[in-house]
């Protein structure tokens, strides 16, 4: 997918001269603006994962002005990454985009023409308010097209506090020790895990899948 703006990519340009070692910076590697025109997110996954495997001595190394310059850099990628995310999520019209819990997020799918979405919290976060017998929320016809929500607005499912006891929901309601929301939506295969889990929770329920619609399929992560 090609960059809509230039930003991204000349943010890796700022990210080397900023903390990434001397030679990498002055090789060229990111020279133009230009290069936007060909440039593609899995330039930017290849590079920062490279740099990855020894971020954290460079950050030994780093001085203040620096790091403070990378961590304003970083966020506002991560400004223009999250709107972008949320496009790959398709709404059942006319239900509202729910709000994923900070700290955690919300496992959807679609069946019959009704959105269900299972709130989930991350390791270290609980809910604010109990949720063992409420598994999910809907929104469809039988809700006027409304959330059905603990909290007020409509459209926040949950919310996750920092907790360390995970006891106000179902044991599935939480992602996996080694994972969180964000880790979960980067790899497909844990998607498909938590996807298949609600569905098979969603049938213990007697809602039948079906008749599930699979391009509604989606993980909204909380931020």
């Amino acid at each position: 997918m090609l960059f809509s703006s230039c930003l991204l990519w000349k943010t890796l340009v700022f990210i080397s001269l900023a903390v990434l070692p001397a030679d990498f910076a002055n090789s060229g590697a990111f020279t133009s603006a230009s290069e936007c025109k060909s440039a593609t997110i899995d330039d930017m996954n290849e590079s920062l994962e490279k740099y990855s495997k020894c971020f954290h001595e460079m950050i030994a190394k780093g001085g203040k002005a620096s790091i403070n310059s990378l961590v304003w850099t970083l966020q506002e990628m991560l400004d223009l990454l999250r709107p972008a995310q949320e496009k790959f999520c398709k709404q059942l019209p006319p239900c509202p985009l729910p709000v994923a819990p900070r700290n955690g997020g919300l496992v959807c799918v679609t069946i019959d023409n009704a959105q269900y979405c299972k709130p989930m919290c991350n390791k270290g976060y609980d809910f604010q308010f109990l949720r063992a017998s409420r598994l999910f929320e809907v929104c469809g016809n039988a809700t006027r097209f409304s959330w059905t929500t603990q909290l007020v607005g409509g459209k926040a499912l949950a919310v996750c506090n920092p907790s360390e006891m995970a006891i106000s929901g179902v044991k599935s309601a939480y992602f996996p020790t080694n994972s969180t929301c964000l880790h979960t939506l980067a790899f497909p295969e844990t998607q498909v895990e938590q996807l298949n889990i609600f569905l098979r929770e969603l049938g213990e329920q007697g809602i039948d899948g079906s008749n599930r619609d699979k391009e509604y399929d989606c993980i909204i992560c909380g931020y």
